[in-house]
């Protein structure tokens, strides 16, 4: 270590901020809700109602906030309906709805017209039976309600809209939506439905079908200097390297 004389300047290094994000969990399920606060709000994977419900007390009661404040609401994961902890939500603010553009081509291909960051709102035609959609995707089916609601579209490496310091991180289960927040100036990591920790705090990357992609998506997180990981469902991880501890879930 190299010592530092009296007068002489500190080496100039990235500030970190404290930080950010409140844990709000379902106590039945252990399934997680984050809410992110640098200024404005952000809430991440609003669940279910009961979610959104505790979010809305939580801002007011504890810190003395207003729903109003919440000005961006983003899923991390298309495979499960989302809507009620949305549309809970959207009675007390007017969030937009965010969520990765990889999966946007299927809403497109299969009745939701394509949308970008100012895009209206549409419905999915009557014309459309379940047994039809399923013939075009199983998936389209559990999400609809949650897609008819994403106005914003999310790049992978880009930053949140108006929250530039969270950055989204793409995993191998992308195609399903699947993709994590990344904070560098606080080293938080708000892994969502692509990571869980166990029983015993293991945190977990879950399996997809891409091997390699699942690799690469271990290699990019633990290149990252991660302090503090939220996992989608169990507790969260406070270590000094965090990232070290993810395996793979095969």
């Amino acid at each position: 270590m190299t010592a530092i004389s009296p007068g002489q300047e500190v080496p100039p290094r990235t500030a970190q901020k404290l930080r950010q994000v409140h844990t709000i969990t379902d106590r039945f399920g252990m399934l997680n809700t984050y809410l992110i606060d640098d200024g404005g709000l952000v809430v991440v994977d609003p669940r279910s109602s009961l979610n959104g419900q505790l979010i809305l007390y939580y801002i007011e009661r504890f810190l003395k906030r207003s729903p109003t404040d919440i000005d961006l609401i983003v899923l991390t994961s298309l495979e499960t309906n989302q809507s009620g902890g949305i549309e809970t939500l959207r009675q007390r603010c007017r969030a937009p709805v965010a969520a990765l553009s990889k999966t946007r081509g299927r809403a497109s291909s299969n009745g939701e017209p394509g949308r970008g960051s100012t895009g209206t709102h549409s419905r999915m035609p009557s014309s459309f039976r379940t047994s039809e959609l399923f013939s075009f995707d199983p998936l389209l089916v559990l999400t609809a309600p949650s897609l008819r609601q994403v106005s914003i579209w999310l790049q992978d490496v880009g930053g949140l809209p108006h929250h530039e310091d969270w950055r989204v991180v793409a995993t191998s289960g992308a195609a399903r939506g699947y993709f994590c927040l990344y904070n560098p100036f606080s080293w938080e990591l708000i892994g969502g439905a692509a990571i869980s920790t166990t029983e015993g705090g293991q945190p977990v990357l879950h399996a997809s079908s891409d091997q390699r992609g699942q690799q690469e998506t271990l290699h990019v997180l633990r290149n990252l200097q991660i302090y503090y990981l939220y996992p989608g469902q169990g507790k969260p991880l406070l270590a000094r390297n965090a990232a070290a501890q993810i395996r793979l879930d095969w």
